[in-house]
């Protein structure tokens, strides 16, 4: 099948797309990744077909604005005009749906694509409920919030990755049967199993951005109070970081780099408020790590992977009196551990990328047998 597949950033679509070509279909790249870049991810040179160049003043627009909402805007709006008119024929077109929309309708109605909204969190009005109670958090303009519904009504599928999503999307009126629930992969030669460094060994370890919607602000709470040791590996974005003597933080790092810092530390905790499906959760549990997790990180679609599924912990609710609990319970697993730490048997036949790229395909063979030719746009932009 000719499939083209449209981003911005790299995200887990450039993933896709290596899979989906080494399966044999005929796979574009669509995104302002320079192709340099996108080769040294294992996408071939000639999928990727980069927007770097053209969207360059754009991004520095961007940039000097200091992501500004209206600059954002002409991001989206003008990598969306140029897939409506300029993205070769394909059978299927696979796109994020808050950057684009028209080209949605542009791929059915000029070649009469298969076309997928491959969208990562929950649903948007839900995802803006949790995110509201932030404090001082930018709301989302009346815009964005438009365009992504649009977005979800103009694809024929929409892609998710965990069933805490899935649920959100059939609460607010979306058909099951127009969802594709797949969760991510994870590279197994990059993040494999750990042998703990005891001479810097932390207790706890999370990895991502340092946030109050991924929860740092109980996790602080939790450590304050604690003489357990935390390492945080990220961006701080809009919650401080501690200055306690028992919590350390690392700047963002090379996602190569990342297995270092699994092997200094006894578990992995993300008690975020919301996920699609933190694919750091992943490559803790390749490394061998004990997990904790809230309901809303995906943590259990990948403890259904699991034999053995005491080795992800799902926090019952939201308070420090229960990650107190869940952070007890996975240091005992994790005293249980001796050597090469590895819970996950035979992950790579279900949470590689390969794997991925396989659950997709057969999804895109099914739909390419059974898909009818119904027109499923009530509007016309």
């Amino acid at each position: 099948m000719k499939i083209n597949i449209a981003s911005s950033h790299r995200f887990h679509l450039l993933d896709l797309a290596r899979e989906l070509e080494r399966l044999g279909h005929d796979v574009r790249f669509y995104s302002y990744v320079p192709t340099k870049r996108a080769i040294k991810f294992g996408l071939q040179q000639k999928c990727s077909y980069s927007l770097f160049y053209l969207m360059l003043p754009l991004l520095v627009l961007n940039r000097i604005s200091k992501n500004s909402t209206w600059s954002l805007k002409i991001i989206n709006c003008s990598l969306d005009l140029y897939m409506s008119l300029f993205m070769r024929s394909c059978d299927i077109y696979i796109a994020i749906g808050y950057v684009y929309k028209r080209s949605f309708v542009a791929a059915r109605k000029r070649f009469g694509a298969i076309t997928i909204n491959d969208w990562g969190s929950k649903h948007n009005e839900e995802q803006w409920d949790i995110l509201s109670t932030i404090p001082k958090i930018k709301q989302q303009s009346v815009y964005f919030k438009k365009r992504v519904i649009d977005a979800y009504n103009f694809a024929d599928f929409i892609a998710i990755p965990s069933d805490h999503v899935k649920q959100s999307f059939i609460d607010r009126g979306i058909s099951s049967e127009k969802l594709i629930q797949n969760p991510y992969g994870v590279d197994l030669l990059m993040f494999r199993p750990t042998k703990l460094n005891e001479n810097k060994a932390f207790d706890a370890i999370m990895v991502g951005s340092w946030s109050y919607v991924k929860g740092c602000d109980l996790i602080s709470t939790y450590f304050n109070n604690s003489d357990l040791t935390f390492l945080h590996v990220g961006s701080i974005t809009d919650f401080p970081f501690p200055s306690n003597r028992n919590m350390c933080h690392i700047e963002s790092v090379d996602q190569r780099l990342l297995i270092h810092y699994y092997s200094q530390a006894r578990i992995f905790i993300l008690p975020s408020r919301a996920e699609g499906l933190a694919m750091v959760q992943s490559q803790a549990l390749a490394c061998g790590l004990p997990i904790v997790c809230s309901k809303h990180t995906g943590g259990r679609d990948l403890r259904n992977f699991l034999e053995d599924k005491k080795w992800i912990i799902e926090m019952n609710d939201f308070t420090c009196d229960e990650l107190s609990r869940c952070i007890n319970e996975a240091l005992a697993l994790a005293k249980t551990q001796i050597g090469f730490r590895s819970y996950a048997q035979n992950i790579e036949n279900s949470l590689s990328w390969k794997m991925y790229g396989i659950r997709y395909d057969t999804y895109l063979n099914d739909m390419k047998r059974n898909f009818s030719n119904k027109n499923i746009y009530n509007q016309v932009l």
